[in-house]
């Protein structure tokens, strides 16, 4: 076992592990932010504060205002979501709302 001792007996262990602290990558951020897109155009940012927030709260919240046949996936930090031409215009106002409040 490699360790050493200073004059007053304190033992000094090796660091054990590697640190790497240019890779942000695998540093997770205090708040993870989404863009929220409805149909390619920019509606606003929803930044999840808790570890119970979850992107996917966006769409759920479209669909308990009524708003169904409504698809939404994730790219990179894009949440994209895709809506119907009839419900399109409701939707973006329902997400609209939603990043306000939140």
């Amino acid at each position: 076992m490699n360790y050493s001792t200073d004059s007053r007996g304190t033992i000094f262990f090796p660091i054990i592990g590697r640190f790497n602290f240019g890779d942000n990558e695998s540093i997770k951020n205090a708040h993870d932010t989404y863009d929220v897109y409805v149909d390619e155009e920019f509606i606003g940012q929803k930044q999840l504060l808790t570890e119970n927030d979850d992107i996917n709260d966006v769409l759920d919240f479209v669909e308990k205002q009524g708003i169904n046949h409504v698809q939404a996936h994730l790219k990179g930090d894009h949440y994209i979501i895709e809506a119907n031409k009839e419900d399109l215009e409701k939707v973006k106002r329902a997400i609209s709302t939603y990043l306000e409040n939140r």
